[in-house]
């Protein structure tokens, strides 16, 4: 089976830059994966209550760092490669995932899945968004050995 089109969360951990070499991987070289990147609005809000800078200047700076990531993570995929996009958007993480997957009609998520102190006490991103999505979502997990795909952790996406 060959993915045509994937949503891929990312947040430039080793995880979800996992996710991405799985969803190269089984992706259609016609195909399109977009990478999703969420400011989390509700860091932005403690940042600027605690005078780290006005809200709007926070989040143009933290936008214009994930843009700059973003291009340096796609720059580090050797062609042939998929039709690839990008956005950053400002929300709660899954709530947001699940709000671009339904308004742009991916037809599926591909995300990574690690498990820290955090996770396993408040649960993760990903058991939030299998648990609200409508459509197939694939977990790639830590353990994962990958595909002979670009190690995207050098390369730019440090």
């Amino acid at each position: 089976m060959r993915i045509e089109e994937v949503l891929v969360p990312i947040d430039f951990s080793q995880h979800s830059l996992r996710a991405l070499e799985f969803a190269l991987s089984a992706a259609s070289p016609e195909g399109e994966i977009c990478l999703l990147h969420v400011l989390e609005a509700e860091f932005l809000e403690r940042a600027a209550l605690e005078g780290l800078g006005e809200r709007e200047a926070l989040l143009a700076t933290l936008r214009g760092r994930a843009e700059e990531r973003l291009r340096e993570v796609v720059a580090a995929i050797p062609d042939p490669k998929p039709t690839l996009s990008s956005m950053v958007v400002v929300g709660i993480p899954f709530q947001e995932i699940l709000r671009v997957a339904v308004d742009l009609d991916y037809p599926m998520i591909v995300l990574g899945k690690g498990r820290d102190l955090e996770e396993m006490l408040f649960g993760s991103t990903a058991e939030k968004v299998i648990r609200g999505a409508r459509i197939p979502v694939v977990t790639v997990p830590a353990g994962w050995a990958g595909a002979p795909r670009p190690n995207l952790e050098e390369g730019g996406a440090q």
